[in-house]
């Protein structure tokens, strides 16, 4: 069986992703592993004559949110710390998929760990899944943790 000395837990701050967090948490404190939090900070792309329109404030829209996504990783990381989890954090901009894919690599990660919506029909054909894009590609295994709402807990059988 292989050890898992590093993880990989990429966050996009959403409920789901915590939860997934949480599973990383517990499996780095417990194996003793070092874990790597990843945001991926995607750029919104906008047509030239559109930025002309809206101005220098588009801009500066973006570097503040990207400020904020930046600061919302550090105390993040600095949340897991407390736990007393060995922990880093990369920031990286790009498409979440392939950065997440990059990041892995450049760590050697043993394991990754991500949240899903757990989309499905049209939804999930128009978003498509981060998380199964890098199930398919990825240089290590992948745990998904799927929304607990939606599919976390056993099924009571009828009757029971």
């Amino acid at each position: 069986m292989a050890t898992l000395r590093r993880i990989l837990a990429a966050t996009d701050f959403s409920d789901h992703s915590k939860e997934a967090l949480d599973y990383a948490a517990y499996l780095a404190k417990s194996l003793g592993a070092e874990l790597s939090l990843l945001h991926v900070f995607e750029p919104r792309y906008y047509h030239q004559d559109v930025m002309r329109w809206m101005g220098p404030e588009v801009h500066v829209w973006m570097k503040n949110l990207r400020e904020e996504e930046r600061r919302r990783l550090a105390d993040l990381e600095k949340e897991v710390r407390e736990k007393g989890i060995k922990v880093r954090s990369f920031f990286k901009e790009g498409t979440p998929f392939r950065e997440i894919l990059k990041a892995a690599d450049e760590i050697s990660a043993d394991l990754i760990v991500l949240g899903t919506h757990g989309r499905t029909g049209l939804d999930r054909f128009m978003m498509g899944s981060v998380a199964e894009r890098v199930a398919r590609s990825a240089p290590c295994p992948v745990f998904i943790a799927r929304p607990k709402a939606r599919g976390g807990g056993r099924k009571k059988k009828m009757g029971s």
